[in-house]
């Protein structure tokens, strides 16, 4: 089997030749033990280095990005992925307004508003401090004001919405950049989707608008999903087999809105698209962090969502359980990154071959690592879980 056959096989519950391999995230630091060398993979790591690029180098920026697909390439390869992941943590805020040396770099207007970010090598995290004014002296207390929603906001809110899905009119035939990524490599699932509707759990507006107002914000979501599933079919046209999409809004301790919220305002938007996606002849998966069990059922057996990955078994996601209660359900991952970062090898050992038991005896799982495999993570115990899947899927 190709690596496409092989997950697709597992994604439509056929039989597969050897259990399919997908994990989530590296840091750079883990990169670098997989391959030996360095490679432009990650997350801050990978915005940093392109950050890095468009301050020194702003014209080797495409030589940049063409790096980064050839490392993941690699990556995938060197793992044995079934799934291709084409671009990490890409960065999306153009140049700084000054570098101050190679972790510090100034953003926004040097005479008014602006920040500060500082890149952290040895934890591989970029973190933001705000300034306001040109003397350089921090705002620490600063916290920008929230708007609360009101009643008037919203409907407004949801009559722009519901135009702009009324007018919304797809450019014909297919995407150029999705067929082209698909054409490139016709023996890998590339792991490609659209936009989605989502939960922002940072919002503290979004959260009282869905407290406050939740017919009102099921308006939106729900004019919004019409205009996301309106270019499903140039999807579908453009080659891509399943639509990988998501967004964070769990903890360890469960979703940020309530079971019955996210049924009312989030769920029906979701079955909207992944109607669409099942009518284009296209499978449709969610990603997020932590606990989704409480709205498990709004994804799966209302809205209709064929897979999910960042399923995380530190938060309670157990393979078993899941797939025992939602057997046509795919999910990605459930090998914990804290068992890899601080557990000994035989953890490592144990933690793996649970995995792969699973989705021997269960099907519809895709074996991985759930999270970013962090910075300072042994060397000898990511060697170890990628020995371990090979040996035995």
């Amino acid at each position: 089997m190709t690596c496409k056959e092989r997950a697709l096989a597992c994604i439509e519950g056929r039989p597969v030749d050897k259990v399919p391999v997908h994990h989530l995230q590296f840091s750079g630091d883990a990169a670098r033990v997989i391959l030996g060398r360095e490679a432009y993979v990650g997350g801050a790591y990978l915005q940093w280095r392109a950050i890095r690029v468009l301050c020194d180098a702003p014209d080797e920026y495409p030589a940049f990005l063409a790096r980064c697909e050839q490392d993941a390439v690699a990556i995938a390869r060197a793992c044995g992925h079934d799934i291709l992941r084409l671009r990490y943590w890409g960065w999306t805020r153009g140049r700084p307004a000054r570098k101050i040396d190679d972790y510090n770099f100034d953003f926004g207007d040097l005479s008014g508003r602006w920040y500060r970010l500082t890149y952290d090598p040895r934890i591989e995290l970029l973190t933001r401090k705000d300034y306001v004014g040109s003397t350089g002296i921090s705002q620490p207390g600063h916290t920008p004001e929230v708007a609360e929603p009101t009643e008037e906001s919203l409907l407004l809110a949801a009559k722009r919405a519901e135009q702009d899905a009324d007018a919304y009119r797809p450019a014909p035939g297919p995407d150029k950049s999705l067929k082209a990524d698909c054409e490139k490599y016709p023996d890998d699932l590339i792991k490609l989707g659209g936009a989605t509707i989502d939960v922002n759990m940072n919002s503290v507006a979004d959260m009282l608008a869905i407290a406050m107002y939740p017919d009102l914000v099921a308006r939106i979501n729900l004019a919004r999903a019409r205009r996301i599933a309106a270019d499903v079919p140039r999807m579908a046209e453009s080659g891509v087999k399943v639509n990988f999409t998501g967004c964070d809004f769990c903890s360890k301790d469960g979703p940020c809105i309530s079971p019955a919220s996210f049924r009312r305002v989030v769920t029906p938007g979701l079955k909207l698209i992944a109607d669409a996606c099942h009518r284009a002849g296209m499978k449709y998966f969610y990603a997020g962090d932590g606990n989704f069990w409480p709205v498990a059922e709004g994804f799966f057996d209302i809205a209709g969502v064929d897979g999910y990955y960042e399923t995380d078994r530190s938060s309670g996601m157990e393979l078993r359980p899941l797939r025992e209660r939602f057997p046509k359900v795919t999910f990605i991952g459930n090998i914990r990154v804290q068992v890899l970062h601080l557990g000994t090898e035989d953890d490592v050992k144990r933690e793996t071959m649970d995995c792969l038991q699973a989705a021997h005896e269960l099907g519809g799982v895709i074996v991985g690592a759930s999270n970013m495999i962090m910075p300072g993570t042994p060397p000898r115990n990511i060697l170890t879980m990628l020995r371990v899947i090979e040996e035995n899927r």
